[in-house]
């Protein structure tokens, strides 16, 4: 490596000594050198002379950067008058300002203002149109203050919020309205860069979701539907900031207006009579179309016959797909429609019948809505106080509740009592055994009765047996009477059995019932009773004949509608919403850029109740440029031109003069040296001298060198052309002039024989012979102080 790098040292010296020896190269290096100076200067002095011109210019007709503040354009013809105006509102406004006439351009003429410091504020720029706005001929007003950073395309909602943030900027003077544009004006020109990258970084923060409703699905209300939809956007995607800034929201006054008309029109358009045509055969009719009826005329249209006062008229606002078309009344009601035949109106005149109709009448039904509703509200103060009834019953019902279950729990414990009881008795008799006790008793009965017949006869033989038979009869009734004892005891036992089941069964239903009673939320039922009292309560709150007052009113005032008023009335909100602030076609929200389309639509399509709408996502706004800027920017480009152009032309002309000569006598060595080459070898040879010949490559350096330096310090430039291509460019006018060197600058070779002949080196030859038999340029006259031979 030191090796290497020692003669590459020892080269770079070795030639640098020979350009610094008296030789010829020397005398091209200085050639080189002072081109290169003269064309930069030459080409730089042209460009900046142009500049200069156009920048002079521009200043007369637009005044110098920042000279003025406004201009104020009028019709020529009228420019005196405008002019004696203008000098009128600047000595009653803005004492101090200064007026001048610019030039008039295609048939208007400008008037520059200068305006005083203390009126270069945000609220004097914004009024500018009211305080010019009695300015004959038709006058505008534009603002020329620099330095000033213009913004377009932002929506009318949002640039209120953007120039509230944008003053915010350090470097920021004001914002202002600038008709459909933001104007921002500077306070020094150093603090531009920085201010367009801050609002540049601002507008990137943002985006605007246009929603478009193609013809037919506008929305009857796009204010209400633009708020619906930041609403739900804010709620369900949680954005910072969703606002519809398809108006002005600050501008309450026209927002509200058109709303309210907006929702008016809904209103009249909601009861209106809805008519339903049915067509008839091969009839057709398309949206505007205006179909007749008989209405009060006296007989029904006829063919030809122009429309009468007293039929009826319907504007087709609606064909279905199956047909069926929809209308509005234009003349007439819709309680007129007794003969339901329609016919088409064809160029203000009845023409073929087209189909039937039938109608609803929304305010006739509100009408009768409105009734009902009035008699049932009559009816509200019984139905609280039966409520309330009702209530206080349950109420006290729910009150002696507990008594009653403890009342029934006593009483089952004293049925289980009962029963014990019951079964204890029961349980001794059962121990006795009453059938064969009672069936003795009978057998002794039996015997008895035996021994009492035999004792009677012999009664008959003894009387004094008779105290005898009398106690065996009376022995014997005691049996009978014991026997029946018997049975009854033993007939009370089955029943005494059948009591206690049928006390088991009423003690467990009883205990079930007991459980759910229990079980029952009395205090809950309590509680609902209560609040039910208490919003009964609230009903003698409301002032029902207040409320059946209105509803008499309503009832009465609604079917005083007509649909030929509503109808009209319709047509004339269209005509003043036309247009007006807010298109119905078009919903703009301004929301945060990290909120997709995709995200968005479901809110959309929900909201509009159908999906017939298209999203795009656009930015907030684009930094417009200064016109002035722009102008100066053109001018440069200009300028940069001009010196690109200047140095091509001189970079040629000095390779002709100066360069040909020596391109001349290099050809004429390469030629003197015959070299033969043929076929393909011959083809490729000729090929490639086009380009490596020695006069070519030096003609190439040359012109790349020449122009490309040139280029660099005359600041050239030439519009869609690379840095790249400037050397190219030199290299191809080499070339060219290389190609036509000996046309150009033709060396007498008998001269140059000569020359060696005595001896002369190539330097002496070139000094000597060449150059001054040469065109004459900067060469030559660089080589007179060299030349010997005079």
């Amino acid at each position: 490596m030191p090796a290497i790098s020692n003669k590459s040292v020892d080269t770079v010296k070795r030639m640098m000594r020979r350009l610094l020896t008296d030789t010829f190269n020397r005398d091209l290096l200085t050639l080189l050198i002072v081109s290169i100076v003269i064309g930069s200067l030459f080409a730089s002095t042209v460009s900046l002379a142009a500049n200069a011109y156009f920048s002079k210019t521009l200043a007369n007709l637009v005044g110098d950067y920042g000279e003025y503040d406004l201009v104020i354009q009028s019709r020529e013809e009228m420019k005196q008058d405008t002019a004696t105006q203008i000098q009128k509102i600047l000595n009653d406004v803005f004492p101090g300002a200064v007026l001048k006439e610019g030039p008039t351009i295609t048939g208007k003429t400008n008037f520059f203002v200068a305006l005083p410091a203390q009126y270069r504020t945000k609220e004097v720029y914004e009024n500018m149109g009211k305080t010019f706005g009695s300015i004959p001929g038709g006058a505008g007003v534009g603002f020329l203050t620099e330095p000033r950073l213009t913004l377009r395309g932002v929506p009318e909602g949002a640039r209120n919020m953007l120039i509230e943030k944008i003053e915010q900027f350090d470097g920021v003077s004001f914002a202002f309205h600038d008709g459909a544009s933001i104007g921002v004006i500077l306070t020094s020109l150093d603090k531009s860069a920085a201010v367009n990258e801050q609002i540049k970084a601002l507008l990137q923060q943002y985006q605007v979701v246009e929603i478009s409703f193609p013809v037919g699905s506008e929305p009857a209300n796009p204010i209400r539907l633009g708020q619906a939809i930041t609403d739900a956007m804010k709620e369900r995607l949680k954005v910072d900031y969703a606002e519809n800034v398809s108006v002005d929201g600050k501008n309450d006054d026209m927002t509200a207006t058109v709303s309210t008309m907006m929702e008016l029109k809904r209103f009249l358009a909601a009861y209106a009579s809805d008519i339903t045509i049915t067509l008839t055969g091969s009839a057709k009719l398309i949206k505007g179309d205006t179909v007749v009826f008989q209405g009060n005329a006296e007989s029904a249209p006829a063919s030809g016959a122009p429309v009468g006062t007293g039929n009826v008229l319907v504007e087709v606002t609606e064909v279905e797909a199956n047909g069926t078309v929809k209308g509005m009344i234009i003349q007439g009601d819709a309680s007129q429609l007794t003969n339901t035949q329609g016919y088409k109106l064809t160029n203000n005149v009845v023409g073929e019948a087209v189909g039937t109709v039938a109608y609803r009448n929304p305010r006739q039904e509100l009408g009768n809505a409105l009734g009902e509703t009035n008699k049932l509200v009559a009816q509200i103060p019984g139905f609280a106080a039966d409520g309330r009834n009702v209530s206080a019953i349950a109420l006290q019902t729910l009150n002696n509740y507990d008594t009653s279950v403890a009342g029934l729990e006593k009483l089952l414990n004293n049925l289980q009592t009962a029963g014990g009881t019951i079964q204890t008795v029961t349980g001794s008799l059962a121990s006795l055994d009453t059938r064969a006790i009672r069936t003795q008793v009978d057998n002794s009965n039996q015997a008895l009765g035996n021994l009492a017949t035999g004792m009677q006869v012999l009664q008959l033989i003894n009387p004094d047996v008779k105290n005898t038979v009398n106690n065996i009869t009376g022995a014997q009734q005691n049996l009978n009477s014991l026997s029946q004892t018997l049975g009854a005891m033993e007939s009370v036992s089955d029943q005494a059995r059948q009591a206690q089941s049928v006390i088991d069964g009423i003690t467990a239903n009883g205990q079930t019932t007991l459980a759910n009673l229990r079980a029952f939320d009395a205090e809950g039922a309590k509680k609902n009773l209560t609040d039910a009292q208490s919003h009964l309560a609230k009903l003698d709150e409301v002032n029902i004949p207040l409320v059946t007052a209105q509803l008499q009113y309503l009832s009465a005032a609604v079917p005083n509608l007509k649909d030929e008023e509503i109808g009209h009335s319709i047509k004339l909100l269209d005509k003043f919403i036309a247009g007006q602030v807010v298109p119905g076609e078009r919903i703009q929200i301004l929301t945060s850029r990290n909120i997709s389309t995709d995200a968005i639509a479901p809110i959309v399509y929900e909201k509009a109740g159908h999906n017939n709408v298209s999203l795009y996502s656009t930015d907030l706004g684009v930094m417009e440029p200064n016109a002035r800027g722009e102008v100066y920017k053109v001018l440069n480009e200009v300028r940069a031109t001009l010196a690109g152009m200047t140095a091509i032309i001189i970079t040629l002309v000095f390779l002709a003069l100066d360069h040909t000569s020596v391109m001349a006598v290099m050809r004429r060595k390469r030629l003197a040296i015959k070299e033969t080459h043929q076929g393909w070898r011959g083809v490729l040879y000729r090929l490639a001298i086009t380009f490596t010949a020695p006069e070519r490559r030096y003609g190439m350096a040359m012109g790349a060198i020449l122009l490309t330096a040139m280029f660099i310090l005359a600041k050239g430039g030439i519009p869609y052309l690379p840095w790249l291509g400037v050397p190219l460019i030199g290299a191809l006018l080499g070339l060219i002039a290389a190609n036509y060197a000996e046309k150009i600058n033709p060396v007498s070779t008998e001269e140059v024989m000569a020359g060696e002949a005595i001896g002369l080196s190539f330097d002496e030859i070139m000094r000597e012979i060449v150059i001054p038999a040469g065109r004459p340029g900067l060469l030559q006259k660089l080589n007179t102080r060299k030349v010997k031979f005079k």
